[in-house]
């Protein structure tokens, strides 16, 4: 009788989870993961001679404020956008210790390079 009474409480037992596995697995279907959160917000700076981070991602309707600062030759720099593209912001203009925002309403990879130094440039990744 004991043997029976174990072996009918483990079947039990594996019947519930079997069960409780069924339902969370049926009741997740229709449930969509959600991705990596990307800020509304973010600096990219001017330290030398590149943007850093060379490559800024944000979320749709996401501001980039360039930290613009004087270069070691004692100029300053711009970021002239691909105009060509679909939601690229206007270019920021050479400027020096000052900060100039951009927002991006579109989603999309946004290049853009300093004519002031060659070599020098970066992406938004709206996402």
């Amino acid at each position: 009788m004991t043997n029976f009474i174990r072996r009918s409480k483990h079947q039990r037992v594996l019947v519930a989870v079997g069960s409780l596995a069924a339902i969370v697995a049926c009741s997740g279907t229709d449930t969509i993961q959600p991705g990596p959160e990307f800020p509304m917000t973010l600096d990219v700076f001017t330290p030398g001679n590149i943007f850093s981070p060379a490559t800024a991602d944000i979320a749709v309707g996401g501001t980039i404020r360039f930290r613009m600062t004087e270069s070691p030759d004692g100029d300053g720099h711009n970021a002239l956008f691909n105009r060509s593209v679909a939601g690229a912001p206007i270019d920021v203009p050479i400027v020096k210790d000052t900060t100039v925002s951009r927002t991006f309403t579109k989603a999309g990879t946004f290049s853009y390079f300093c004519t002031v130094h060659p070599g020098m440039n970066g992406e938004v990744v709206v996402h």
